[in-house]
């Protein structure tokens, strides 16, 4: 059913080959509305629901300008709280609004460790209010103002601005995985697309990925392990064929997935699945159509988005 919210509709641009950092660029040019229904009502949710978290500045991107093997992020500013307070809204509307919508500056980064392995991390409520009991990868975070003095005092020029997608995806990797060093992380961002979900998400989310030089046991150390998933890479589409599964496969130590209580089963949020297929895509190419036929096996629509000329409207993902 057209905008019925949850569902499970995916929509995932893959660039046609992966971008370096230095080649993706967002940037504040553009006027973000929000209606006023939607600013009241995240207003008193955040009161009742919120006390006591900050509501940061946000980027939210609305265009993304792709030109000669380059990206451009064409951003307004807003508050993460009309984030979250639309996602609220459409749960209890169950269905998803075209108007005033807010895709935030999120970045979620693959890092594959050396032994060739990724980590999923399933989202609690100690953290966050949108997704949880989903896994996707721990470096997915919101590009925000509240984090930048706290980059500048433990990472000295790491974060130039809300708008650096080269320094903000590295400060999200270093804050999910507190032992990595700065020096790990010389190795180039891979920039490899966007997506956009409608079974949880509804913000885009903009991937790439990372080759770290660190083997995922080196991580596993710390209590955030105890919500983490350790899979080979080469187990990828295993991993897609176990969504929504009540017995999901077992990572290397063994672990199962907990069950999602939106879905009853396994689960792994929307954009974060775009992810996984861009990444196939350009790692592991015979292997996307399955990974493709493998989600729509298991419900999902998957719309591979395709510019109108250089440049895709983000509201138009609907």
């Amino acid at each position: 059913m057209p905008n019925s919210f949850p569902r499970k509709e995916i929509y995932v641009y893959t660039t046609e080959k992966p971008l370096d950092e230095k080649s993706v660029f967002a940037m504040n040019d553009k006027d973000l509305v929000i209606p006023d229904y939607l600013e009241d009502y995240s207003k008193k949710k955040w009161e009742s629901d919120n006390k006591g978290w900050t509501s940061s500045v946000i980027p939210s991107a609305l265009e993304v300008e792709l030109v000669d093997n380059s990206m451009t992020i064409h951003c307004g500013l807003t508050e993460y709280k009309y984030l979250l307070g639309m996602v609220k809204l459409a749960d209890e509307k169950k269905r998803s609004d075209d108007n005033g919508v807010i895709h935030g500056l999120s970045i979620e980064t693959i890092p594959i460790f050396s032994d060739d392995t990724i980590i999923l991390e399933r989202r609690n409520s100690s953290s966050t209010q949108h997704g949880v009991g989903f896994y996707d990868f721990p470096t997915a975070s919101q590009n925000a103002e509240m984090y930048l003095k706290k980059a500048e005092t433990k990472y000295p020029g790491l974060v130039k601005s809300m708008f650096d997608m080269s320094g903000f995806p590295r400060f999200h990797i270093l804050k999910s995985f507190e032992q990595i060093k700065p020096e790990s992380l010389e190795t180039s961002i891979k920039y490899i697309g966007f997506s956009r979900g409608f079974e949880v998400s509804l913000d885009s989310q903009f991937n790439s990925y990372i080759f770290l030089p660190l083997e995922s046991g080196e991580v596993m150390t710390d209590n955030k392990a105890e919500n983490r998933l350790v899979y080979r890479r080469s187990r990828l589409l295993d991993v897609l064929d176990s969504i929504n599964r009540e017995t999901a496969l077992r990572d290397i130590n063994g672990i199962r997935p907990v069950p999602c209580l939106q879905t009853g089963g396994f689960s792994i949020i929307d954009d974060c699945l775009g992810n996984i297929l861009s990444f196939i895509y350009h790692t592991d190419n015979s292997n996307y159509s399955e990974a493709i036929t493998i989600l729509k096996e298991s419900g999902y629509t998957i719309n591979e988005v395709k510019p109108k000329g250089n440049l895709v409207k983000l509201d138009d993902l609907v």
